[in-house]
């Protein structure tokens, strides 16, 4: 028996200098702390797709994959640990509010951000902004259902 981490994707979203967060619902790990749309990839989908799914679930937005950006691990508590691929994406269309386990949404300046429920998306935003983000672009006829 393995104990792996599980694979995820966060997706940054930058519209007018400002990046789209969600503030985790009850019941949810971090609750009341905000965060990139985010989720767990399912067994039967790819990490597009997981992506896609994830930001209409929490945000109701319908987006187009630009970009790999990092890869990181996550050691968020002593049974939680997650490999997360973060994404860029764009806005194509849909209503923004909040679903899944995303209480609000909000646009946030880079230099204001809310508390965090994970490091690795404060590190994510900040060389976002700082310029340092470099991109590996994706080839979305790969995904599932894109």
């Amino acid at each position: 028996m393995y104990k792996n981490p599980s694979p995820a994707v966060s997706v940054l979203i930058i519209e007018n200098n400002s990046v789209l967060l969600g503030k985790r619902s009850g019941g949810s790990f971090a609750e009341g702390k905000w965060c990139l749309p985010c989720g767990y990839i399912e067994y039967n989908e790819d990490f597009l797709t997981t992506a896609v799914r994830e930001v209409t679930e929490e945000t109701g937005l319908e987006i187009k994959i630009d970009a790999v950006i990092n890869v990181c691990s996550n050691f968020l508590s002593k049974n939680i640990h997650s490999l997360v691929v973060v994404l860029s994406a764009h806005i194509t269309g849909g209503e923004a509010q909040p679903g899944d386990d995303i209480a609000e949404l909000g646009w946030f300046s880079h230099e204001k951000l809310p508390e965090m429920a994970f490091e690795a998306d404060t590190h994510i935003i900040e060389r976002y902004f700082d310029g340092e983000v470099s991109y590996l672009p994706v080839d979305n006829d790969l995904g599932s259902g894109l």
